[in-house]
């Protein structure tokens, strides 16, 4: 990197960051490393999942500028059901958000994943990183695999595509 300071100011990028914390989360689980794994599962979810509601969430005014119309550190949202603009910062944040990438789509494998997102990750919390790692559940794990490996089949078909399915 350069000396300048554009160089030194990091740039959000949800789906490379998703991408990334997918395949170090995969391979921790493949060197048995669970409980990091499954905490970079949920990263990569969570990240997937903020890079397509950015990118197909605007009827719902997703977008990265705060509820004074300032630009944001993090996606917000025009919450239908409290008439607040809200941020997304996590998860359980989300899940109330992401029926917006549903409107107007009869994609059933769509639905499947956003149903699974949001069911294994909805006790998810990124502030597990601190704790001692003996709550591990190995059942639950295996279905936040699934469900991460979804969203990101799901963003790499936008990839490749364009669009949702």
């Amino acid at each position: 990197m350069g000396d300048d300071e554009e160089s030194k100011e990091a740039n959000t990028d949800y789906a490379c960051a998703g991408e990334r914390h997918y395949g170090d989360a995969s391979y921790l689980h493949g060197d048995g490393r669970l409980l990091n794994a499954d905490h970079l599962f949920g990263l990569a979810v969570e990240c997937l999942m903020k890079a397509l509601l950015l990118r197909f969430g605007g009827a719902g005014g997703v977008s990265m500028t705060d509820r004074r119309n300032r630009p944001a550190k993090l996606p917000w949202w025009d919450n239908p059901a409290t008439g607040d603009r809200e941020p997304l910062r996590h998860i359980d944040q989300m899940c109330s958000a992401l029926p917006l990438l549903l409107q107007g789509r009869p994609g059933p494998s769509l639905d499947e994943a956003l149903t699974r997102v949001s069911a294994d990750f909805d006790k998810w919390v990124v502030d597990d990183r601190y704790t001692d790692g003996t709550h591990l559940d190995l059942e639950l794990l295996a279905r936040r695999r699934e469900a991460a490996t979804l969203a990101h089949e799901l963003h790499m078909h936008v990839q490749f595509t364009g669009k949702l399915p």
